[in-house]
């Protein structure tokens, strides 16, 4: 019998509004089989197989309808529909443009424009992007949140805030109750960048208690929590960063210990994050040594010397190492709930790490002058949150009788070039090849200097005076509206007052510099 296509895609057309996806792929492909070039058939094929995540085979299906009926911008936005799922934004942006030029007031295929955009890290032409779908419908919601998304990317967080509101309020019936999680998270997100967690923490908490299986909206109702040094709620609701892509998963076994049956058991104590988590978290290791347990450590490999040196460990090895035998494993990041640690009994003796003896730098701890030590900027990934151009910091170099030292082994290309050119600040990244060398060095400084990266931390545990340059939503740890932390108490704290600003941070340190006397810190750095 002859297949009539343009009755069975009617039929099949009909199918897929009633969403029995099966049945309409199975027309599809009758049609197809009879007629190849079949653009309606290949269209509705492509639209199946994104809906099922079969991409791949959805960009096939999409381009043949595409090249049998290049003038259709519906195809086309589908098309980049599934490039964008595949995280294909070069595809997916070229796309989106040809179908502009078919549609050129589509606010849905401006709103893939922009997020193709987004996906290239190209924030400020995804605003714009977005910005134009609203021109045309200012209540388009996918637009107002991306919008939001791109805002917040580029540091613009209240507008950001005041995107998302706009969101919520626009939201109708047929607005997803995912889309409508993920605005509400995002707003609550940016209420922590805009430093105010308890806004963060009641929406948090209204999404959760309509969408209890809103996993990230958990996770970050926990840093909100701790935030505000709520930490006997915090620590429990920390330990759902594991729902979070982000941070993997736990290794089979691990829990948060329970310290009444730790004493007599080998404990394996694994890493997670980021070296300054570690850093600031291994002071609990020696606490269950105390407690009866054999203590290990798996860590990462530059800070396997540093660590070795922590007493009463029975072993610490690196990622490529042989475990040792364990009866109890768990997670670094799990052992202040394991304590009920609160503010009140954070253990914040200092130091509880000390230099390596192999490491320590003889002939190298003495000076006629103060030593500082800088350190403006981490890895690469933790720049944009905790990064100063070294440039920034010419106001802290006008004291020429102090001796300026960088502590960090990265140094960006641009920061290279205008150190080179001022000559004031020593460099030792070529000399640095774990924390331990990194902990050596500072040891051998008066003052610690630096933004929020795992140097900080080093410092801290060292038990050095460390001045802390914190962004105006700093992460959890440094809390808000103090100058202290409960964690390291030889830390001081210098918060933007305002978001971006740097130059005002590295000025009020500059002032504190200018009148710092140094001479009670000589007997701890000879």
């Amino acid at each position: 019998m002859t297949v009539q296509p343009a009755a069975d895609i009617g039929q099949a057309a009909r199918l897929y509004a009633a969403r029995d996806w099966k049945a309409a792929e199975a027309c599809c492909r009758q049609i197809v089989h009879a007629d190849p070039h079949h653009a309606d058939a290949l269209h509705l094929l492509g639209v199946l197989c994104v809906n099922r995540g079969m991409l791949a085979d959805a960009v096939g299906y999409l381009v043949r309808a595409e090249q049998e009926n290049p003038a259709n911008g519906q195809v086309i936005h589908n098309l980049s529909n599934a490039y964008l799922r595949l995280k294909l934004y070069p595809q997916a942006e070229a796309a989106c443009l040809r179908a502009l030029a078919v549609q050129p007031h589509n606010p849905d295929v401006l709103n893939n424009l922009g997020n193709a955009l987004f996906g290239r890290e190209v924030f400020g032409e995804a605003i714009g992007r977005f910005r134009s779908a609203l021109a045309v419908n200012p209540t388009h919601v996918p637009s107002l949140y991306n919008l939001g998304r791109a805002l917040a990317a580029s540091g613009q967080s209240q507008e950001a805030a005041d995107v998302y509101r706009a969101a919520l309020a626009h939201a109708t019936p047929t607005t997803s109750a995912s889309r409508l999680a993920d605005i509400a998270n995002a707003l609550g997100r940016c209420l922590i960048d805009l430093g105010r967690p308890e806004e963060a923490l009641l929406r948090y908490e209204f999404l959760l208690e309509r969408q209890p299986n809103i996993l990230s909206a958990r996770w970050n109702r926990s840093l909100a929590l701790l935030m505000l040094g709520r930490y006997a709620d915090g620590w429990a609701a920390y330990e759902s960063r594991w729902s979070v892509a982000a941070h993997g998963v736990p290794r089979p076994g691990s829990a948060v210990l329970n310290l009444g049956e730790v004493s007599g058991k080998r404990v394996l104590i694994t890493s997670e994050q980021g070296r300054g988590d570690i850093l600031q978290f291994v002071r609990y290791a020696p606490l269950l040594t105390r407690l009866g347990a054999r203590v290990s450590l798996s860590v990462y490999d530059d800070l396997v010397a540093l660590l070795r040196a922590v007493p009463g460990l029975e072993s610490v090895v690196g990622p490529e190492d042989e475990e040792p035998d364990h009866d109890l494993l768990t997670s670094i990041g799990s052992l202040p709930a394991a304590f009920c640690t609160d503010l009140a009994t954070i253990p914040s003796t200092v130091p509880y790490l000390i230099v390596p003896h192999d490491r320590v730098l003889h002939g190298f701890t003495r000076s006629d002058r103060p030593r500082v030590g800088l350190a403006w900027s981490g890895s690469a990934p933790s720049y944009a949150r905790a990064g100063v151009p070294a440039r920034a910091l010419q106001p802290l170099l006008a004291r020429s009788d102090i001796e300026f030292h960088c502590l960090q082994k990265e140094i960006r290309p641009e920061d290279r070039v205008w150190l080179a050119e001022n000559g004031r600040i020593l460099l030792h990244d070529a000399a640095i090849g774990d924390f331990a060398d990194t902990a050596a060095l500072i040891a051998a400084m008066d003052l610690v200097i630096s933004v929020d990266t795992a140097v900080a931390h080093l410092a801290g545990a060292l038990g050095l005076p460390i001045w802390l340059m914190l962004g105006f939503s700093p992460d959890w740890r440094w809390m808000l509206g103090r100058d202290d932390s409960p964690w390291y108490p030889t830390m001081r704290l210098f918060r933007q007052t305002k978001i971006g600003a740097w130059n005002d941070v590295v000025n009020r340190i500059a002032a504190h510099l200018a009148a710092h006397e140094f001479g009670r810190y000589r007997s701890a750095t000879g």
